[in-house]
């Protein structure tokens, strides 16, 4: 009776307690809204800190583990009550059953505390937002009484120029403030939130003790962040507000990190100023807003078929040329010259119809100039070295800024591949499809080594300036195998596309340059009221150029004072006042002191003497016996061409007397002859059109619109120009002796036997071949000959046993 009393009791201890434990336990599987919120944030807050749920003690699994804990004892006690020995001593859980009534009541009071502070965090958070809200329509008001402001003051003056952008610049910096203001706003509340959060937090930890051991580890991951270390702008070129650019703050950062990391960087621009970066990323990669001074810029250059418009300056030509060291002698030239060149666009607007023009993408690449050319021709162009191919390339430069068109300028074999898209590494390449190429012989190699197969494309639109020109049997790749061993010849082109210095040769291309003056409209009265002096400037940068001439300048001290600008004094006879290598507008001033220049037989054709005659100085041009050509002259060995010359300067010499003298330097009578004829004249200054500003506007503007070298459809000059002469002798002597320049593009037209009938040729036979220069021609029995090969058309080839029909051009080619 009494084991049936026991086992009873037992188990009705044991219902007893389990009720009670499950009444405890309540609590915890009803959470609150705010135990939720608070068991979310914990959790987000541990697994954002080391990745796992923390392993405190007041986590409920632990709680759960301990009274389930207890039900086991008790249901071990439960099944313990038959056994024979006696049941076990029933455990004291008094203590146990406190704690957990503890870690319930810890949880009701941290629910009641949590759910008030995220109800005061709340009402701080809308307060924030009215004010941040109230702030926004003061800055918005601010803002378009600015924009008033201006648009007052652009309704009241002309627009300022491009570059001045001032008014636009005072907007964006009030912009900009207000951003700042808006930030500083933003920021603040940020930093109330995560104040009031580690309050929360800490609260929290404080109220539960099995969380104090966490306390400090929460508080050091709790700490507000570090705000990004800001970039540092550049008050001349202040950051643009970022409104849907969020981006770019980022890659303004990476990309003044790393822009030398990349040539093609500097390639675009980037020289490591903020402004530089700004552009870039604004008008290259577009993660920025476009500068307002350069939005009128990017929108015209995206159009692509913009009309061409005759520029008032050569402002936006500079850049490109500032950041590359090549350029140097190039850029000042070209300054020293802008007003020249401006008040030239605007004669010939005046003149002619420069509208409807499209406005042409065009590449400019000098090989001569870069670094992997090993020539250092930039380098030497202020000790001495040659300059007339720099002369050509800034005329060049100034003359399609001028005219209105978009210029690409490359000078290295990395600017190459990233404007054609030839392994770009980090940049984005141009993706460009140019109209026309310009570049030279070096440049041509260059571009077909960087393009390799492809460069085949653009064959028809490239155009080599080449100062002494090519042939076209040097130019063909197996004429010029059997004749040349030249890295210059056998390039295989259209020998029109060669583009040189003077009109040498008509097979190919008069490019020119401009001779430079100070003959502007406002000088021209100081340049009258200069008297000239009693003396001769002499042509020779170079102190080898005077070796051998001592006789020949003895003659001429006899009658004036001699000046030089030689790089080695004591290499000159000791009457010559040396003045060093000075600046082209120092040689400008000694030549309108000067009354004579005068030649030492070399240089060959270059600039200078052209400037003297300009400048009102004669030139005493010495002639050359036997004449000199590639085949019997160290410096034109390897030219593509045999043409001879009789004098240093042949083009001078043909605008003969009383400008240019040609005399026999060993002939020290016929110097002294022209010496006297010199100082018995007054000249007034002289400058062939075609040298000058105008008139090298004039004729590339000409060679831009009309010369279309891709399509034998488009025929210029017009057939309707077409003239025929008949020589036993060259088409360019022919045409010459008749006062008429011989036309090469006409040669197709001539060749075959329907039009030599209409210019009375009565071919009875005839043949096609490329064995010759001279066809199409005739013999005694009127047996025609007619070119099979079209690159092997010329103007400059004879044959005494035939008689070559040659094309000229009777009207003018404008």
């Amino acid at each position: 009776m009494r084991k049936t009393t026991d086992t009873l009791w037992k188990t009705m201890c044991l219902l007893l307690g389990i009720c009670f434990i499950w009444c405890l336990s309540l609590p915890y599987f009803m959470p609150s809204n705010a135990d939720q919120d608070i068991i979310s944030m914990a959790t987000i807050n541990r697994l954002g800190r080391d990745g796992n749920v923390g392993e405190g003690t007041g986590r409920p699994e632990e709680k759960m583990k301990r009274i389930i804990k207890i039900v086991n004892d008790l249901l071990n006690i439960a099944e313990s009550s038959d056994n024979p020995h006696g049941p076990p001593a029933l455990k004291d859980y008094k203590e146990e059953l406190q704690s957990v009534q503890i870690h319930m009541e810890a949880e009701k009071v941290k629910g009641q505390l949590k759910n008030e502070m995220i109800k005061e965090m709340h009402l701080d958070k809308i307060q924030l937002q009215r004010h941040v809200a109230h702030m926004e329509e003061l800055l918005k008001l601010q803002l378009e009484k600015e924009e008033k402001k201006i648009q007052q003051l652009k309704s009241v003056s002309p627009r300022p120029p491009l570059k001045d952008c001032k008014a636009e610049m005072q907007l964006f910096q009030f912009q900009i403030e207000s951003e700042k203001e808006k930030g500083k706003l933003k920021d603040e509340m940020i930093k109330d939130l995560r104040a009031d959060k580690l309050r929360l937090q800490l609260a929290h930890m404080e109220k539960a003790p099995p969380l104090m051991e966490k306390k400090e580890e929460m508080v050091e991951k709790v700490q507000p962040l570090k705000p990004d270390k800001k970039f540092e702008e550049d008050t001349n070129c202040p950051l643009p507000p970022m409104d849907n650019h969020p981006e770019c703050m980022g890659k303004l950062k990476w990309l003044s990190q790393m822009w030398k990391s990349q040539p093609c960087y500097a390639g675009y621009g980037v020289n490591g100023s903020v402004c530089s970066f700004l552009i870039y990323l604004s008008e290259v990669e577009k993660w920025c807003p476009v500068l307002p001074c350069r939005v009128p810029l990017s929108k015209k250059a995206e159009a692509g078929s913009d009309y061409a418009v005759v520029r008032e300056n050569l402002t936006d030509l500079y850049p490109s040329l500032e950041k590359r060291y090549q350029f140097r002698w190039i850029e000042q030239r070209i300054r020293s010259m802008e007003r020249v060149w401006v008040e030239a666009g605007r004669s010939l607007s005046a003149k002619y119809n420069l509208k409807e023009r499209k406005a042409k993408q065009i590449l400019v690449h000098p090989g001569l100039v870069t670094a992997e050319s090993k020539a250092k021709i930039a380098e030497a162009a202020f000790n001495g070295g040659p300059l007339g191919e720099l002369v050509q390339w800034s005329d060049l430069l100034s003359t399609l800024h001028i005219l209105g068109h978009h210029v690409y300028l490359t000078a290295s074999l990395p600017d190459l591949r990233h404007y054609f898209g030839v392994d770009t590494g980090g940049c984005p390449p141009f993706h460009s499809n140019p109209n026309l190429i310009y570049t030279d012989i070096i440049g041509l190699r260059q571009i077909k080594s960087v393009l390799k197969g492809p460069w085949f494309k653009y064959r028809c639109i490239i155009r080599v300036l080449d100062t002494f020109g090519t042939e076209p049997d040097f130019n063909h790749i197996s004429w010029a195998n059997k004749q040349l061993a030249s890295p210059f010849g056998g390039l295989n082109m259209i020998p029109l596309q060669f583009y040189t210095m003077f009109p040498h040769t008509p097979d190919n291309t008069f490019l020119g340059f401009v001779v430079q003056n100070q003959l502007m409209s406002e000088q021209s009265e100081l340049f009258k009221s200069n008297k000239r002096q009693n003396q001769a400037l002499v042509y020779g940068k170079r102190a080898e150029f005077w070796e051998g001439k001592t006789a020949y300048l003895d003659v001429i001290h006899k009658y004036l004072e001699i000046h030089g600008t030689v790089n080695n004094r004591n290499a000159l006879p000791n009457y010559v006042k040396n003045h060093g290598i000075v600046k082209g507008t120092d040689v400008q001033a000694l030549l309108r002191q000067s009354k004579v220049f005068v030649g030492l037989s070399f240089p060959y054709e270059g600039p200078a003497p052209l400037e003297a005659l300009a400048n009102g100085c004669a030139f005493l041009n010495p002639k050359l016996n036997p004449p000199q050509s590639s085949l019997n002259t160290k410096f034109f060995k390897g030219k593509p061409n045999i043409r001879e010359i009789i004098s240093q300067h042949p083009y001078a010499e043909a605008i003969g007397e009383p400008y240019v003298w040609t005399v026999d330097m060993n002939n020290l009578t016929e110097v002294e002859r022209a010496l006297n004829a010199i100082l018995n004249q007054t000249i007034e200054p002289y400058l062939p059109y075609e040298f000058s500003c105008e008139g090298m506007l004039q004729r590339v503007n000409v060679l831009i619109e009309k010369q279309d070298l891709c399509s034998s459809a488009v025929s210029w000059p017009p057939l309707s120009a077409l003239q025929v002469v008949k020589a036993q002798m060259s088409c360019k002597t022919a045409c010459q002796k008749a006062g008429l320049i011989c036309e090469p593009a006409f040669f197709p037209h001539l060749n075959n036997a329907n039009t030599l009938a209409k210019n009375n040729v009565d071919c009875q036979t005839s043949e096609f071949s490329a064995s010759g220069l001279v066809f199409p021609a005739y013999n005694s029995t009127q047996h025609c000959w007619f070119q099979s090969d079209p690159l092997l058309f010329s103007c400059v080839r004879s044959d005494e046993s035939l008689t070559r029909v040659c094309p000229f051009e009777f009207l003018d080619r404008g």
